[in-house]
């Protein structure tokens, strides 16, 4: 007799195909309503090849910039170590549906497996996590206030960076409060503990003890925070913009760059559609990002032809790089965990 699926195995499988609609929603229907699908692919397929080289470059720049969040975090644990655990959690979080919370485990993994202590891990990992939200929200509320100073009517985006903004502020206050003592992080629980049992209840999951978590967060992350803070905002700031030079290459070979469409329009674009990346309805945002991202770049005067292809472009040469880079960080730790027990020194 064969086993009942678990609840939670129904529900990741009716995520998966979600997902798998909206994906094939929006790249087999909607991008052929926007423009013209062909002529978006002849242009991919007619590339300078001086501007695919830019591509080669950028995306490895992208690949070799992404690791550094966590060496600034704990430098002592040295490149290679960042390097499969940043690329591995990044694979792991944009193949699986809502795979976040699995990501974050496996990067607690790999770095004990590579002699972190497990507080230090945790800590390190929840900070980039942290810096990495702040600026998914913060970066809407930037690119509005560069549009308005480039003279367009912004309108339409105040709401979403009003939003992401005060997001950014309570959450930055509230990480201060938390970073003041214990007791000031188990307060913060507390307050927190019963809308983390609504959530959780919402999705039939045990909730985590709130304030214990901050508890150990207080103690454990303090002084990372404290004393490496310019770090991690510099190469968060890095990892989170290296995919828009991507972008910028590929809409400057197809000559969308810097006209019709220039810098300030281009980071507007980007940042407001990256947003969806934090509403895991599709790994990786794939097809909803793409979706925003192309017509936010029409909206600022981009053919659609060449925002499609701009779009297609850029998962070509950033998305597809750095998942492929992943799944072999992955297999470089897994043949490691075969091997000797290695220490954080590389």
């Amino acid at each position: 007799m064969s086993a009942k699926p678990s609840g939670k195995t129904v529900r990741t499988a009716l995520t998966a195909v979600i997902g798998l609609v909206i994906v094939i929603a929006v790249f087999a229907f909607l991008f052929p309503q926007l423009g013209d699908y062909q002529a978006a692919l002849r242009q991919i397929a007619n590339l300078d090849p001086i501007w695919i080289a830019g591509l080669v470059l950028a995306s490895l720049i992208n690949i070799g910039v992404y690791p550094f969040t966590t060496w600034a975090a704990m430098p002592e644990v040295g490149y290679r170590t960042s390097f499969i655990n940043r690329q591995a959690g990044f694979s792991i979080s944009n193949i699986l549906p809502g795979g976040g919370a699995v990501a974050a485990a496996t990067q607690y993994a790999i770095l004990a497996r590579y002699g972190v202590e497990t507080a230090r891990a945790a800590a390190a990992v929840t900070a980039d996590a942290i810096w990495t939200y702040l600026l998914i929200l913060g970066a809407p509320a930037v690119a509005v206030t560069l549009l308005v100073a480039d003279g367009h009517s912004a309108t339409a985006y105040v709401t979403i960076a009003g939003i992401g903004l005060g997001a950014v502020l309570l959450s930055i206050l509230g990480i201060v409060y938390v970073l003041r003592s214990a007791a000031a992080a188990r307060k913060v629980g507390d307050v927190l503990q019963s809308p983390a049992n609504w959530l959780y209840g919402l999705i039939r999951r045990t909730p985590p003890d709130v304030a214990n978590a901050l508890g150990t967060f207080n103690e454990h992350a303090s002084e990372m925070v404290t004393t490496r803070w310019r770090q991690l905002t510099f190469t968060n700031v890095a990892a989170q913009m290296a995919p828009i030079l991507v972008l910028l290459v590929g809409l400057a070979a197809l000559g969308a760059f810097p006209e019709p469409v220039n810098f300030i329009e281009v980071f507007a674009a980007f940042s407001i559609a990256l947003i969806l990346t934090s509403i895991p309805l599709t790994p990786g945002g794939l097809g909803t990002v793409d979706a925003a991202l192309v017509a936010l770049l029409v909206t600022f005067g981009c053919p659609a032809a060449d925002a499609i292809a701009a779009d297609l472009i850029w998962r070509l040469a950033w998305f597809v790089p750095q998942l492929l880079t992943g799944l072999g960080a992955l297999g470089v730790y897994g043949w490691d965990r075969k091997r000797q027990p290695l220490t954080s020194e590389d």
